[in-house]
């Protein structure tokens, strides 16, 4: 099905907008498009190829933004706002599921929290060994 082409291409751990996943022949709309293995293939390369997947140290750029203090930290209310509003949207359960599947560290008494672990996790790479609380 069409609409599975999207969840198809991230489980190959590719990160595609539905936008291109749509234009390229996907569909939000169950039923609506099915494709063969071959027709996926064609899908699934042309996203490959595509430069403007955003990439791990690209996120850990955006998160930069929020780490005034430069220590490696941000606030939780800063991420959940960011994560709520830019992008593909996703509801407050989508987000606390990728919260929980990402262990977040816990937070200090006024809310910051380190955000490497949390990319590291939500991008499914090994935290750094040399990575320490702050």
């Amino acid at each position: 099905d069409g609409a599975d082409i999207i969840n198809a291409i991230r489980g190959l751990n590719l990160n595609p907008t539905i936008h291109l996943v749509n234009n390229l022949g996907g569909s939000e709309t169950r039923g609506e498009v099915f494709k063969s293995f071959n027709e996926f293939l064609k899908i699934y390369e042309a996203v490959r190829d595509d430069k403007n997947q955003g990439g791990f140290q690209d996120f850990v750029e955006c998160l930069k933004i929020y780490d005034v203090a430069e220590n490696g930290t941000m606030k939780m209310i800063d991420l959940t706002s960011m994560l709520l509003t830019l992008g593909e949207k996703i509801t407050a359960d989508e987000l606390q599921e990728v919260l929980t599947d990402c262990q977040l560290e816990p937070e200090d008494e006024d809310g910051w929290f380190p955000y490497l672990p949390f990319l590291c996790r939500l991008c499914e790479k090994p935290v750094p060994p040399s990575w320490k609380p702050v």
